[in-house]
């Protein structure tokens, strides 16, 4: 069985490639190829750095070439709202994700796991049934023009948020077809972390250094504590979670406005 972290480059995938090796053998797989190449060199043991880019069906499939089951998948690829356009944030964030997930379902076995990063700013998006019946397509050619008769899709903020209640919706359809194989599927919703694509978005939206403020806890919260609480996911001890997100964000979903998407929906779409 093999273990398996995309997007383990930096911050919390790296965190979590560390916290995982104890298990086995395990590929560490990124878009920048040297920042896992220096994750394996610096983990030692059985460690495998591929590269990876989640929106290439090719990068894809090379990835699980020669895999034969999997024990644990954890895809914490992604890019935010300050790196990328709209569509390319939909393309990683959520379609990506997608790809990923396809690939691997004939690899799973009884036991095998998925835990896929999504974030609690998942949680901002309102509810639209008609919405969602679009979102639930993400390997549809023509998702991205079809999102995009409800909102400015170039909107990248909204993109974000949309592409991570995509992946919480994503991860509950597909937990009836992995549990009759035996296996979960979880979804783990970060808040604001210590990391530097984090720290780069807190120094372009200062209102994100307000929410840490105003947030139960406080403070960030930091790649280790991410890693922590998945590695619980993929063990024996959360032998019946699946389908579910997983919030680990220092309370702050309690104060996030309600009301962010108002006045964003086209009209054409309502």
């Amino acid at each position: 069985m093999v273990n398996m972290v995309l997007g383990a480059g930096s911050g919390m995938g790296a965190a979590v490639a560390h916290e995982l090796a104890s298990r086995g053998a395990i590929i560490v797989a990124d878009i920048n190829l040297s920042s896992v190449e220096a994750l394996a060199a610096a983990i030692r043991g059985d460690v495998t750095a591929v590269q990876c880019d989640i929106t290439s069906q090719r990068h894809v499939d090379a990835v699980f070439a020669g895999v034969t089951t999997l024990d644990a998948l954890v895809i914490a690829a992604g890019v935010s709202g300050t790196q990328a356009s709209g569509r390319r944030i939909l393309d990683v964030n959520l379609v990506g994700y997608a790809r990923v997930l396809e690939a691997a379902e004939p690899l799973l076995a009884k036991g095998s796991v998925a835990v896929c990063f999504a974030s609690q700013s998942g949680y901002m998006v309102p509810d639209r049934p008609d919405l969602f019946k679009v979102l639930d397509d993400p390997l549809a050619p023509d998702l991205i023009e079809k999102l995009n008769a409800f909102y400015d899709v170039d909107i990248a903020a909204l993109s974000y948020q949309l592409s991570k209640r995509g992946v919480h919706r994503l991860v509950r359809r597909l937990a009836k077809t992995w549990g009759e194989k035996g296996a979960r599927i979880l979804s783990l919703s970060p808040g604001i972390n210590d990391t530097p694509m984090n720290r780069s978005d807190e120094a372009k939206n200062p209102v994100m250094q307000e929410m840490i403020k105003a947030s139960p806890l406080g403070r960030r919260g930091t790649p280790q504590e991410i890693a922590k609480v998945t590695a619980f996911l993929v063990s024996e001890g959360a032998s019946l979670m699946t389908g579910s997100d997983v919030l680990v964000d220092g309370g702050m979903s309690t104060i996030l406005p309600t009301n962010v998407w108002d006045g964003w929906f086209k009209s054409a779409a309502q």
